[in-house]
C-alpha cells in the first residue's frame, strides 16, 4: 500500500514531463507527417501519460483501496510499460528518417528514458518502464546502422547495466526509508495513545517548558492538578508557579528545586508542598533540560505526579512509629530523641526533665482487667496533658510511666507543673461507671547546661522519682545527689534481684521465742536474708520494700515459705516456726496452692507453721484479705498479727477476724518502762488479748529488766536477743539441741 501510495505521488510529476518532452519531440519530427508509426507512437505516448494521471486520480479517490489494490497494481504496471513501449517505437522509427541534429536528440532521449525509471518509484513499476524502453533502444541502434554498432551498443548495455543497478539500490533505498517512516509513524501514534493513557489514567503528567522556563503545551491533567486553566498554564512560568503557590512543610524543597532549574540541572523525583486551592498537596517532580543542536537551553521536559495521598500515608506511619497507639502520647523512640536535643542545648533559661508512675496501678489491672487498665491509662494521658503548658512534651515510655520535658524552664516551672500533675491524677477516675483512685509520683531532674547526657538526666529523674515513692507517694521530687544515693543503690538491687533468686543467694535466719513461764522454746521466727556477692548480707530493711515494689517480693516470699516449712521438718516437736506475709503476697492468686505444695513437699503438719502479718498489712480488711486469711486458716497453719502498736492500731483488725498470736511491737515495750500510764495501757492491751484466746508475744527483749516487765504485764512469750540472737538454720539446730539454762533467762520469781 504504501509502494502504490509513492508511485501516486510521482506519477503525475512523470506525466507531465514525458508529455512536455514528447511535444517536444514530436514538433521535431512534423515535417515526418508522412510516418503513421511514428503518429501512433506519439499517440501511445501522450494517451499512456494521460491514462496514468486519470488512473492516479482514481487512486486518491478510491474509498475501498485495499480490495481494489491488486487491480490498481496491475494497472499502475501496465501504464509504465505502454509508456516504454511507445517510447521505443518513437526511438525506433524516429531514427530511421532522423537527420543528424534529431539523431542526437534521440539518442539523449533513450538515455534519459533509460534514467527515468530509477526515479519513476518502486522496482516493480520501474521496470516495467525499463525493459521496454532498453529492448526499444537496442532495436532502434540495430535498425539504424547496417553493421552493429559496437561502441553504441557497449555504451548501451554499460548505460544499462547502470540504470539496472541504480533501479535496484534506489528502490531498496526507498524501500528502507518508507519503512522506517511507517515505524516512526507506527511508534509515534503508539507514544500518542500511551500517552494519552497514561494521563487518563494515572494521577502522572507529562510536562514541558520553552527556553524562557514558560510552560509549553500543557496537557489537560496538568492544568487540572494546577487548578487553572489551558490559557492561564500556557501564559505562566514554571518557576512563578513553585514561587507563587510552594509552601513551608516542604523545608524549602520548592527553593531548592527552583534554583536546580536556573542551572538547567536534571532533576529526578523531588518533593515539593503546594498551596493549591486552599489545600496542600504534594508534587513529585522529574525533570531534564533539553539543549538544542547548536548547544543552547532549549526548554526542560519532565513528568510528575500528585503523591499527596503517599506523602499522608508516610505521615501516618511515622506518626504510628513514634507515638503510642493508646494515649496518642510520643513514644519511647521519640522520647530518647527529644531528651538528647534538649540536652545538647537547654537554652538560657534551662529545661527539666518530670518522669511519673502511677500508684497502685498494678492494683487496678488485676482486679478489674487489663481493659480497664487502658481505659484508665488514656484518662490519665488527657490529665497528664491538661496539666503542661503549649510547650511542653509528653511521652508515654511503656506500662504506667511517664515522661514530660520541659524546655525553657527554671526550677519554680517545673515543680508547678509536677505539683499540678500530681493534684489532678488525685482526684479520682470514672471509668465504666467504676470510680478508681490511684495517685502519682512525679521525679524531676533539671537540665542546666549544654552537653548534659540524656542517660543521665533520665537516670536522676528516676532517682527521684524512686524517692517520692519510697516518701510517701502521690508527690514530687526533686533530684538530689546526696539523698538519691539510696535510691539509686535500691534501683541497683532491684535490678539484681531477679538474678539473686535464681542463684539462691536469699536465705533464712531464726530467732526463737521463748515461753515466760517455763522458758521452753515454742517456735522460731525465720528471717529473710540476702547474701549479695557486693555488699554481703542484706537484712529485709534493705531489701524487701523494693522488692514489694517491683513485684520479687512474690517469688522471694515463696522460696522463703519453702525453706521454712524444710526447716520446720528438721524441728523438735512441738517447735514451730512463724513466717512473715508481705501484703503484695496476699494479692498472689496462687499463694494458698504454694502453701499447700510446700507443706506436701516437706511433710509439715501445717500447724507447726505460723505466718505473720503486720498491722498496716490489714488496714484495709477488704473481702479479699479476708477470703485468703481464712484460706490460710483452712490448711491448718496458724496466723500471728506482728509488730501491734507500730502503726495505727486498730481494734476493728482484732474484730473482723481470729489470730492465734499478737506479737507487741518493741516500741511500745520501751516506752512503759518508765511510763506507768503507759504501762497501764500496754497490760490491758495484754490482758484484752488473753480474753479473746491470744497468746502474746513481746518482742525486743534484751535486758533482765525487759524480761522482768514482760512477766509483770502478763506476756505468754519474749522475743529478743536476752533469749537468742537470729542463727543460721544449722546453728539454730545445734542452739536448740542444748539451749541455756532456765536462770540464763532469769525466768521465775524475783
Amino acid at each position: 500500500m504504501a509502494q502504490m501510495d509513492l508511485r501516486a505521488r510521482l506519477a503525475p510529476r512523470m506525466a507531465v514531463t514525458g508529455a512536455v518532452v514528447a511535444l517536444a519531440l514530436s514538433w521535431s519530427f512534423w515535417n515526418h507527417g508522412d510516418s503513421p508509426l511514428m503518429r501512433i507512437a506519439f499517440g501511445g505516448v501522450f494517451a499512456s501519460y494521460f491514462t496514468l494521471i486519470l488512473t492516479t486520480r482514481l487512486w486518491w479517490l478510491e474509498q475501498n483501496r485495499i480490495q481494489r489494490f491488486g487491480l490498481f497494481q496491475l494497472v499502475f504496471c501496465c501504464i509504465p510499460a505502454l509508456i516504454g513501449i511507445s517510447w521505443s517505437l518513437v526511438l525506433i522509427e524516429g531514427l530511421g528518417h532522423a537527420d543528424l541534429v534529431q539523431t542526437s536528440t534521440l539518442y539523449a532521449l533513450a538515455v534519459g528514458l533509460m534514467s527515468a525509471p530509477a526515479f519513476t518509484g518502486p522496482a516493480v513499476y520501474a521496470l516495467a518502464l525499463w525493459i521496454p524502453i532498453t529492448v526499444g533502444s537496442l532495436i532502434a541502434l540495430l535498425v539504424d546502422s547496417p553493421t552493429p554498432p559496437v561502441p553504441s551498443l557497449v555504451g548501451l548495455f554499460s548505460y544499462a547495466f547502470l540504470t539496472f543497478t541504480s533501479i535496484l539500490s534506489v528502490n531498496r533505498d526507498t524501500i528502507d526509508r518508507e519503512l522506517k517512516r511507517i515505524e516512526a509513524q507506527l511508534q509515534s501514534e503508539v507514544i500518542g495513545l500511551l500517552l494519552r493513557d497514561f494521563e487518563e489514567g494515572s494521577s502522572d503528567w507529562l510536562w514541558e517548558t520553552d527556553a524562557s522556563l514558560g510552560v509549553a503545551r500543557p496537557s489537560a491533567r496538568f492544568a487540572e492538578v494546577a487548578g487553572k486553566t489551558l490559557e492561564q498554564m500556557t501564559s505562566m512560568s514554571l518557576t512563578g508557579f513553585l514561587r507563587e503557590h510552594g509552601s513551608a512543610p516542604d523545608d524549602g524543597a520548592a527553593d531548592a528545586l527552583i534554583g536546580q532549574i536556573g542551572r538547567f540541572e536534571p532533576f529526578r523525583d523531588r518533593r515539593v508542598a503546594l498551596r493549591l486551592g486552599g489545600e496542600l498537596r504534594w508534587w513529585s517532580l522529574t525533570g531534564k533540560p533539553v539543549f538544542g543542536a547548536d548547544g543552547r537551553f532549549a526548554g526542560y521536559r519532565g513528568v510528575g505526579s500528585d503523591v499527596t495521598e503517599y506523602r499522608r500515608a508516610e505521615q501516618k506511619i511515622a506518626f504510628i512509629a513514634n507515638h503510642d497507639s493508646l494515649t496518642g502520647f510520643a513514644n519511647r523512640l521519640s522520647f530518647d530523641d527529644a531528651l538528647k536535643t534538649v540536652c545538647a542545648d537547654p537554652g538560657p533559661k534551662g529545661a527539666a526533665l518530670l518522669c511519673l508512675d502511677l500508684d497502685h496501678f498494678k492494683t487496678v489491672n488485676d482486679s478489674f482487667g487489663h481493659k480497664m487498665g487502658d481505659i484508665l491509662l488514656v484518662a490519665v494521658a488527657k490529665r497528664v496533658a491538661g496539666s503542661i503548658r503549649t510547650a511542653d512534651l509528653a511521652f508515654r515510655l511503656g506500662g504506667d510511666e511517664f515522661a514530660v520535658i520541659l524546655p525553657a524552664s527554671e526550677r519554680g516551672e517545673a515543680m508547678a507543673v509536677a505539683e499540678r500533675i500530681v493534684a489532678r491524677l488525685a482526684s479520682p477516675f470514672q471509668c465504666n461507671g467504676i470510680s478508681v483512685r490511684i495517685g502519682a509520683c512525679v521525679g524531676i531532674a533539671e537540665i542546666g547546661i549544654a552537653g548534659a547526657v540524656a542517660d543521665e538526666v533520665h537516670h536522676e529523674a528516676d532517682l527521684a522519682l524512686y524517692r517520692a515513692k519510697t516518701e510517701g507517694r502521690a508527690t514530687y521530687r526533686l533530684f538530689d545527689p546526696e539523698r538519691d544515693k539510696h535510691a539509686e543503690l535500691a534501683q541497683e538491687l532491684n535490678f539484681e534481684m531477679n538474678n539473686a533468686l535464681d542463684d539462691r543467694a536469699f536465705l533464712l535466719d531464726y530467732q526463737p521465742i521463748a515461753a515466760l513461764d517455763t522458758g521452753r522454746i515454742t517456735s522460731v521466727e525465720a528471717l529473710i536474708r540476702w547474701n549479695h556477692p557486693r555488699y554481703g548480707v542484706l537484712g529485709p530493711d534493705r531489701f524487701v520494700a523494693i522488692a514489694e515494689q517491683s513485684g520479687a517480693i512474690i517469688p522471694i516470699g515463696a522460696r522463703a515459705i519453702d525453706m521454712a516449712c524444710a526447716f520446720a521438718a528438721t524441728l523438735p516437736e512441738p517447735v514451730a516456726v512463724s513466717v512473715n506475709l508481705s501484703p503484695v503476697q496476699l494479692h498472689d492468686p496462687a499463694l494458698i496452692a504454694k502453701i499447700a505444695a510446700a507443706l506436701a513437699r516437706n511433710r509439715v503438719r501445717p500447724e507447726r507453721i505460723e505466718f505473720e502479718l503486720t498491722e498496716t498489712t490489714l488496714l484495709d480488711m477488704s473481702a479479699h484479705i479476708v477470703a485468703i486469711l481464712r484460706e490460710i486458716k483452712a490448711l491448718g497453719c496458724r496466723l500471728g498479727l506482728d509488730d501491734f502498736g507500730s502503726g495505727y492500731s486498730s481494734v476493728a483488725t482484732l474484730y473482723y477476724f481470729q489470730f492465734d498470736t499478737l506479737k507487741i511491737d518493741r516500741s511500745l515495750l520501751l516506752d512503759a518502762a518508765n511510763d506507768p500510764r503507759r504501762r497501764k495501757i500496754l497490760g490491758n492491751i495484754v490482758r484484752l488479748a488473753k480474753d479473746i484466746g491470744l497468746a502474746v508475744t513481746g518482742e525486743g527483749a534484751e535486758t533482765e529488766e525487759h524480761m522482768a516487765l514482760l512477766r509483770a504485764l502478763g506476756f505468754d512469750n519474749a522475743q529478743g536477743f536476752k533469749v537468742c540472737p537470729p542463727l543460721r538454720d544449722a546453728e539454730m539446730l545445734e542452739w536448740l539441741a542444748a539451749p541455756p539454762s532456765l536462770d540464763c533467762f532469769a525466768f521465775g520469781s524475783q
